[in-house]
């Protein structure tokens, strides 16, 4: 199998700018443990906010080592990048960046809702940063694809970027390809440009083993000339391309390096598995990593991360991990659990428990929820979870005594049915 080339680590570049601070909501809005509390603004609060802003979060009075928080616009539902109940561990005022045309605009027509738990906020600003004097300015990413592209077992499958993405590419700049759902123990990808087919380095059917964000350099100008001319195509097996992005090319000095926090994670398992122990409510089962294969959870250490991805979760829904401990194999011990946005996780503590969990496996039950995915690795924060997937996540209300569930701006009964 071959080695993977390049896995990618984010390289920020701090500019330091002026900056016009407008306050909309001065107050005392307690977040709850239960996470049902929330700040609504109105479109009349924000009408002050313009592309690129940031919206300013103040809080206070953490009850616990962290706070989680959730913004989103209304109209849809959009959530503000950076959010999506992120954990914050220390108080005082966090910035969120209004970069997306289509999050502003839903601000704008729909207000703004600050949702969260474990604190207290006492301000919401509109903060405004004056653009730096620069005859050159810094490039910018450039997003060429975003979606969900499978491709197939057989290799036939190919994504194709046309030539006006690249009208900024310069030699040196990178290609950068994020991989997800990989249906075996690895994936491979080729890449090339169309004219002339010549293949970027590094690419050529290389095996990639984990799932994450890969960088190809283009260093050669006659292969920027090439895919200015004509685009690229990406072929590949065994997974899903959900972005590409062209990179710049940052100088060495330029910007701060990179700590060295890999942010690497390993699919041991894939499926559609109903989970339930009481299939009476919600008929199911259980799932034992140690029984579909005896080494699923080989490799895994101290501070590594358990990543369970669900889906289709009914009002209630629980997570129960287990493993056997001790000779006797009816010895159960149980873990407590995170839960994030798409995903449930749990922190290893110890080498000891790393080394009974990937001996014996583990057992992954609970009430009213299908898993479909099973990662293990290093996250990437000092909480120990990785960051979840980015989604638009469910919100509960209550209206004339019921609970609804909304979720992509469509309302569930506590049973999962959709309410008109």
């Amino acid at each position: 199998m071959k080695k993977i080339f390049t896995l990618l680590t984010a390289v920020a570049v701090s500019v330091s700018l002026l900056a016009t601070t407008t306050s909309i909501w001065k107050g005392t809005q307690v977040l709850g443990a239960e996470g049902n509390d929330a700040l609504t603004l109105q479109t009349t609060d924000v009408a002050a906010l313009a592309l690129n802003d940031y919206i300013a979060v103040t809080i206070t009075d953490m009850t616990d080592t962290y706070c989680q928080l959730n913004i989103a616009g209304t109209n849809p539902w959009t959530v503000v990048p950076g959010t999506n109940w992120s954990d914050i561990t220390e108080a005082g005022t966090h910035k969120y960046q209004i970069a997306d045309a289509d999050l502003l605009n839903s601000i704008l027509t729909g207000g703004l809702m600050i949702q969260g738990k474990l604190c207290t906020l006492t301000e919401v600003a509109i903060v405004t940063e004056d653009a730096p004097v620069d005859p050159q300015p810094e490039k910018e990413e450039v997003v060429l694809f975003e979606g969900a592209k499978v491709l197939g077992a057989a290799g036939e499958d190919n994504l194709g970027i046309t030539a006006d993405k690249f009208a900024s590419l310069a030699a040196k700049d990178s290609i950068v390809v994020t991989i997800t759902d990989m249906t075996d123990t690895y994936c491979q990808l080729n890449i090339a440009a169309n004219t002339g087919w010549v293949v970027v380095p590094g690419t050529n059917w290389e095996s990639l083993t984990v799932v994450g964000r890969y960088a190809y350099v283009i260093a050669d100008d006659d292969l920027v000339t090439a895919i200015k001319d004509g685009g690229i195509t990406i072929q590949g097996k065994l997974c899903t391309i959900t972005k590409v992005t062209l990179s710049p090319y940052v100088e060495p000095g330029d910007a701060p390096q990179p700590e060295d926090k890999p942010y690497v994670f390993t699919t041991v398992w894939t499926g559609d598995l109903a989970i339930s122990w009481n299939q009476e409510v919600y008929t199911g089962s259980t799932l034992d990593t140690y029984a579909v294969k005896q080494d699923m959870m080989a490799g895994l250490a101290k501070d590594d991360s358990i990543k369970v991805f669900y889906k289709d979760a009914i009002e209630g829904a629980q997570l129960r991990l287990q493993y056997k401990d001790g000779d006797n194999w009816d010895q159960w011990k149980e873990l407590s659990v995170s839960e994030q946005a798409e995903y449930f996780a749990y922190k290893v503590a110890s080498e000891e428990l790393a080394q009974l969990i990937a001996d014996r496996g583990l057992v992954v039950t609970g009430q009213g929820y299908h898993a479909i995915r099973i990662e293990i690795g290093k996250p990437d924060t000092s909480t120990g979870i990785g960051a979840a997937i980015t989604t638009t996540p469910a919100r509960k209300i209550i209206e004339n005594g019921q609970v609804f569930i909304i979720k992509d701006g469509i309302r569930y009964n506590i049973l999962g049915a959709v309410v008109r």
